[in-house]
């Protein structure tokens, strides 16, 4: 993750786990909804957050269950200009609609990632078409059907 960067989570285990792993440096960096905040609130929270910071990366996590309640979202930034990236994690347990071909429907740029390795440049490509070109983009990150740990194991 790049310095700086302000990222929000959905509820369930991508919660549990980016807040075990994700360190920050700065306060008013980690948003969530937490264990009894609603679903689809990763997306939309960063729209009135990048309207005063937009100096700062902005990412949104969120299950493929939990996006699909706030997808639309998706066309509000592109409608009104509020950059922010989406990683998607797509365990393949819903059977919805592919996450990138939505975004891109919408306006957003919208990436597919089926390997681990691929996820850093990914991100990394997302974010610098958020900060220098001010778009919205998807990532839809598949994952296999398992939870991840939501403790790391040296902990």
């Amino acid at each position: 993750m790049p310095e700086r960067v302000m990222v929000s989570t959905d509820i369930g285990n991508i919660n549990s786990v980016a807040n075990s792993y994700l360190r920050f440096e700065e306060p008013r960096s980690f948003f969530a909804a937490m264990s009894w905040g609603n679903c689809g609130y990763a997306l939309p929270h960063h729209h009135r957050r990048q309207e005063g910071r937009r100096d700062r990366p902005a990412v949104a996590y969120a299950g493929d269950g939990a996006w699909a309640m706030s997808m639309v979202e998706t066309m509000t930034a592109v409608r009104h200009n509020i950059a922010v990236t989406a990683v998607v994690f797509h365990n393949r347990q819903w059977g919805a609609e592919k996450k990138n071909q939505v975004a891109r429907a919408m306006g957003a740029d919208g990436v597919r990632v089926n390997q681990l390795e691929d996820v850093g440049p990914a991100l990394t490509a997302a974010i610098d078409a958020q900060m220098n070109g001010g778009r919205t983009t998807v990532i839809e990150a598949m994952c296999t059907k398992e939870l991840g740990d939501p403790i790391p194991q040296d902990a």
